[in-house]
Order: C-alpha cells, then structure tokens, then sequence
C-alpha cells in the first residue's frame, strides 16, 4: 500500500459558452485547411502569405468564409505557434505555425477526457490501483484501493490535471492504459487531427504530441459538452481525501469572461495553454477560443499572452460586422 500524501491543489471562473450556429466546427476534419503555411524551405515554419479559406467536413459540411489572416499581432508573444478562433462565426482570426508539431503536455487530457464522457457512466466508482497511485507528476495523491466516481475523476483531471486520475479512468474504460491510447489515436485520426500522436492518456511523454490546429478540433468537441464546461469552469471543488482542489488554470482567476480549458507543462513542451472567452459585442455574445503552445516563460507570461490575444481578437470582431453574424 503505498503511503497517503495529502496536499492541497493550487489554483479557474465560470462563464457561458456561446455555442455557434457552426455547431459542428472542427469535428471531423477531414479536409482539414494544410494550406496556411505552405511556402519556403520548411512549411512547419514558413507563415501565412494569403488568404485562406478552411474546409472542415462535418455532417453538413462546412465552408469557413475566406479571411486574410494576420500573421504577427501588434505586440510580442512567447509562444512557437498558436491560432484563435471566432467560434459564433468560424471565423480564422489569427495563425502563427499552426501545423507546427510539439508535444501537448497536459492537454493531452482534452482527449482523455473526450472519450471517458462518450464511454463510461459518471456514477460509475471506480478502484484505484498500484499503477494509478504509482503515477508522478501532477496528482491528487491517490493511494491504492482509493474510490472514487467517473464524476469526481473528471474534476481532478481537468482541475488539478492530476495524471493519477488519467491513468485510473484510462484503466476503468479501456481495461488496459495501452488499449486506451489506442483508442485516443483512432479517434484522432477520425477527427482529422493529422498531425497529433497519443502515447499515453496524461501527457507525460514527449511523444503526445500534435498542434495548435489540431488542439482547436478536439477542444471544440469538448466544449459542445455542459458537463466539460461545468468542470473547466470550476474554480474549487472538494474531493474525496482532498477537501480543496483549486483549478489549476490560472486564466480564470485573471478574466471573468474566460471560459477555462486546459493548461499544460512538461520541460520537453514548455507552457501549453487552451483557452477562450465569451463577451458581448454590440450585445451579442461572441466567443473566441485560443491555443497557444510551447511558452518559455511561465504561467503568468502565458496567461497574459492569452488575455492580449483575447483583447485583440475582441477588437477586430467588433470592427467587422462578422463577428455578429451566427450568434449563439
């Protein structure tokens, strides 16, 4: 039996979610835009020169309106690559080595969680075993024979990105963590998510790894869940041996109007984050969802590279009459 270590987690703020008329936006992407950086010696580093007009196939399919997308912002970021979306409209507003591919870290746990909601029911109590307690990294200290719900697996997942709950939900779903993986790499080639491998369901290996395109599908799926976007809302929560369990995504406690997702470190990814925010433009509700991967700086740089970003991008939709298009 392995010894009890009982730590409380650190710190994320509810909001609405604007749900689009694109309802399907990103799912299947099976004609995925490849197009946005095509040019010079290296395509994964070479930036948008024109136009672009992205095909994401649903089961209706879905023609993106053409825009030109910025390639630089009017201030510096930390970041290798990011993209941010207008999800009322679909809309592409900003792309920076959006097919650059580097490992996910944490938000390896979008899919995780993807398929646990689709498969297992939230009632379900689950057993800790030796290899879900034995997990490193970030946890909420599990110890074998520990029980817990689906439900309450899911909130230290998300909220304190706890690896143990990874492991331990993979197992109750799949049997097996190498079954579960399996599973999360099918369903990303059926998502059209290219460029994305999964070598476990935490993201503790630096082989989990894809891009901030492919991030964008899956964190889209995610959020047409209430139950998902009840959890990454969630500031504090109690579980059971851990009375305080603080979100982990800082963002929230910055922005009233961010709608948490999923942050993410490892030393080979650097700083990870998934984000977006819903606020009313000319009184309509807009949401704009973000991914921003490989910071160098930290948290708090990160956090405010994504407040910038969402300021930006809140400002160019108010300029055009776009952004009011399609409201939810």
């Amino acid at each position: 039996m392995l010894s009890r270590r009982r730590v409380p987690a650190r710190p994320s703020s509810p909001i609405s979610w604007a749900l689009g008329a694109l309802a399907a936006l990103l799912v299947g992407a099976l004609g995925v835009h490849q197009q946005i950086l095509h040019q010079g010696r290296h395509p994964l580093r070479t930036k948008a020169k024109q136009d672009t007009v992205a095909r994401l196939k649903s089961p209706a399919t879905v023609t993106l309106p053409a825009t030109s997308v910025p390639e630089t912002l009017p201030f510096p970021i930390g970041e290798n690559s990011g993209i941010l979306w207008n999800l009322s409209t679909g809309q592409l507003l900003w792309a920076d080595h959006p097919h650059l591919r580097e490992p996910y870290a944490s938000t390896t746990k979008l899919m995780t969680i993807y398929l646990v909601m689709q498969h297992l029911p939230l009632t379900r109590v689950v057993t800790i075993s030796p290899a879900a307690a034995g997990t490193s990294g970030s946890d909420i200290f599990m110890a074998v024979g520990d029980r817990f719900t689906v439900r309450q697996l899911l909130y230290a997942l998300m909220l304190r990105s706890a690896n143990d709950a990874a492991i331990a939900l993979a197992q109750a779903e799949a049997g097996t963590v190498g079954r579960f993986v399996d599973q999360m790499n099918a369903m990303a080639k059926t998502l059209g998510m290219r460029q994305t491998t999964y070598r476990d369901p935490d993201g503790l290996s630096p082989q989990s790894a894809g891009t901030a395109w492919d991030l964008s599908i899956i964190a889209r799926l995610d959020m047409e869940s209430p139950l998902f976007r009840q959890i990454v809302r969630t500031k504090e929560t109690s579980l059971p041996y851990n009375p305080v369990v603080t979100n982990l995504n800082g963002l929230l406690f910055l922005d009233p109007t961010v709608i948490g997702i999923k942050s993410g470190w490892t030393t080979a990814a650097g700083f990870n984050l998934v984000f977006a925010a819903t606020r009313p433009v000319d009184g309509h509700p807009v949401t704009l969802m973000g991914v921003l991967m490989h910071g160098q700086l930290g948290f708090p740089p990160e956090y405010q590279d994504a407040e910038r970003l969402l300021n930006w991008g809140f400002q160019r939709v108010k300029a055009s009459d776009s952004g009011l298009r399609a409201g939810p």
